[in-house]
């Protein structure tokens, strides 16, 4: 199982999903329950930094109980596709009876991309901000 998943990510020259394993598992005549615990065990054996930009794809959606003290356990494999910070921190909201939860990172990460859409094809971002910078610094020794 876990040369399945290695081979995925020489092959997409990223991390590979658990999506892609657990299919490639079962058409080999696998267990797709093996597949999905296989696949957290061997991304958990790659340390930390292995989550990929859709770290949340195949997390599997669980039923969650709310202790009568407000407590909520949030398993490991959610708070990993979270990416939830050492402190533990997450805002919370409730959205038409909804209650959603972000991490710090999650949030930089949906504002990256709601960002992406302005950034032209073949322009670096940080070239333009170093140019209105000294573009800035130029007219301030004018003046």
């Amino acid at each position: 199982m876990w040369d399945r998943a290695d081979a995925i990510t020489r092959e997409k020259g990223r991390l590979a999903k658990v999506r892609e394993v657990r299919e490639r598992f079962v058409a080999e005549g696998g267990n797709p329950n093996t597949a999905d615990t296989q696949y957290y065990r061997w991304k958990a054996s790659r340390g930390p930094s292995a989550g990929d930009a859709d770290s949340s794809a195949g997390v599997v959606s669980r039923t969650l109980r709310v202790a009568p003290d407000g407590r909520l356990l949030i398993p490991a494999e959610m708070r990993e596709a979270m990416r939830l910070g050492q402190d533990g921190a997450l805002t919370a909201r409730v959205v038409d009876g909804e209650l959603r939860l972000l991490s710090r990172e999650g949030a930089v990460r949906q504002v990256q991309a709601r960002m992406r859409r302005y950034k032209r094809p073949g322009e670096s971002v940080v070239d333009r901000f170093l140019a209105e910078r000294r573009a800035v610094g130029e007219a301030a020794t004018w003046n």
